[in-house]
């Protein structure tokens, strides 16, 4: 009876060793790449600094803004508002927000805007949760203060492929 349950606890020991080692290889688990294009989702801001962020209501134009991350580490995104002399259209910003993106050890991505960006931008952080990409961002706001928050949700762009 002894060597029947050590004969069977070794099956089992072998049994548990073959799943492990076929489900660590990674072979079979994409990478999570931040590449790709994204469309603003969600636009959360605070008054400034130590207060909550709160959700920015986004209009229809708002949400057409899209954010280019390449895999060469730059990034542009380019936004969209409602034309004030078309009602009902969609006009795009004049001036792009550019810059560089890396990895960091911790696994978040780093971004570093371009100097000729409007915002004063201290540092921001990107995550992918959900699927959803995740822009966190401290900026120097000359009316709420150093320490302005803002976070912006984007959602991937599926895209189509074209059957031959």
């Amino acid at each position: 009876m002894k060597k029947l349950l050590l004969t069977y606890a070794a099956r089992f020991v072998a049994l548990g060793l073959i799943f492990y080692s076929c489900g660590s290889s990674g072979a079979d688990t994409p990478e999570v790449t931040i590449s790709g294009t994204w469309t603003l989702k969600k636009e959360y801001n605070n008054e400034g600094e130590d207060t909550p962020l709160k959700e920015f209501p986004l209009s229809t134009c708002d949400k057409a803004t899209t954010l280019e991350i390449f895999s060469t580490g730059r990034f542009i995104e380019k936004s969209y508002y409602e034309d004030s002399i078309i009602i009902g259209e969609c006009a795009k910003d004049s001036q792009d927000t550019k810059g560089d993106w890396e990895k960091s050890a911790n696994g978040k991505y780093l971004f570093m805007y371009d100097n000729n960006n409007a915002l004063s931008v201290k540092g921001a952080t990107v995550t992918i949760e959900k699927g959803d990409l995740i822009v966190n961002m401290i900026y120097h706001d000359k009316d709420l203060g150093p320490k302005t928050k803002l976070r912006f949700i984007y959602a991937k762009v599926q895209q189509e492929l074209i059957a031959n």
